[in-house]
């Protein structure tokens, strides 16, 4: 089913038109806890594209629930956010996140950004960033996190949601973008930011200890290995993402390695950062000689481009990580 929604920011009066006959309907909108009227809209299951207005501003995503989840059980809940050049649709097809949301119970929601090559904030209020990544960042980062906000109160008016299982995964830009959210919003518990990169800085985060998966390639020629990786090249002024965090959690500067091969032969390896809090797990995935890619990503769909389907699937890891280090 794919349906067209509009809605205010938090939450109010939504109007619906689904294509299951033409029907329209109005309900109120609902918080995202487990309680309240929260999953009031139990028939929006599947996919389903939405629009909502955001600060004035037409905004689009799309949402994935299981058809087997009932509407008013809390369900943990993954944001992800798409790269430069691509959009929500993309990253549906190339992360296949949809399979686990049907054998875990996961609400989903894949953004679309602002616009294009300058999709996210990933500036955090003018800093620089790391690599290509400052070449396009944008420096609204209010609006993103208000769009993140309706959509949480959108999706709850169709799913209860787990308030304390909330997550949020990016590629490229939207990886910056992933490190952004996990530095400023204390509604997120964990982040897996995939081939982006973060400010030269943790220090003024909001957030206290963040679990954090990093994935990267080490031929990735779009955004530097260095940016997130200490094994690549150091980059002036911005000491890789892993150790910013490893620092900002408390953990120590040693790992334990970690083979992760994938199906088709790709090579990739682990490092568990050694001595984290139980609360501020970091964790960084490499894989050899891969471009600028999701790991293990499909090529049958839209974005075939940023999916490199002989690795261990980047999806898998950081929803194992999160099952594991963030519940």
């Amino acid at each position: 089913m794919i349906v067209s929604l509009f809605a205010s920011h938090c939450g109010g009066s939504a109007t619906t038109g689904a294509s299951n006959g033409g029907a329209t309907t109005t309900s109120s909108g609902g918080s995202s806890g487990g309680a309240g009227s929260c999953g009031v809209r139990a028939s929006m299951r599947g996919k389903t594209s939405r629009s909502l207005s955001v600060s004035g501003t037409t905004r689009t995503y799309i949402a994935y629930l299981p058809q087997s989840l009932g509407a008013t059980t809390p369900a943990p809940f993954v944001f992800v956010f798409h790269g430069a050049g691509m959009n929500a649709e993309d990253m549906y097809d190339i992360t296949q996140y949809t399979a686990l949301a049907d054998s875990d119970g996961i609400a989903l929601a894949f953004l679309n950004g602002q616009n294009t090559i300058e999709p996210w904030n990933v500036s955090d209020k003018g800093a620089a960033v790391c690599g290509t990544g400052d070449l396009v960042n944008n420096p609204t980062a209010g609006v993103d996190f208000a769009f993140m906000d309706a959509i949480k109160a959108d999706v709850a008016q169709d799913q209860c949601l787990d308030g304390d299982h909330v997550f949020a995964t990016g590629f490229s830009m939207g990886g910056y973008f992933a490190h952004h959210v996990g530095c400023d919003r204390t509604d997120v518990r964990a982040v897996a930011p995939h081939s982006g990169a973060t400010i030269a800085t943790l220090s003024s985060c909001a957030t206290g200890h963040v679990p954090v998966i990093i994935f990267h390639g080490t031929a990735d020629g779009v955004i530097a290995q260095g940016c997130d990786d200490p094994h690549g090249a150091a980059q002036a002024g911005f000491p890789p993402s892993a150790t910013l965090w490893a620092q900002k959690n408390g953990c120590q500067t040693t790992y334990t390695t970690v083979t992760q091969n994938g199906p088709g032969g790709g090579d990739g390896q682990c490092y568990v950062y050694d001595g984290c809090p139980s609360d501020g797990q970091v964790e960084l995935c490499t894989f050899t000689g891969m471009s600028h890619c999701w790991a293990g990503g499909s090529t049958a769909d839209a974005g075939a481009t940023f999916a490199c389907p002989t690795y261990a699937s980047a999806t898998q890891l950081e929803w194992n990580f999160f099952k594991r280090y963030a519940w």
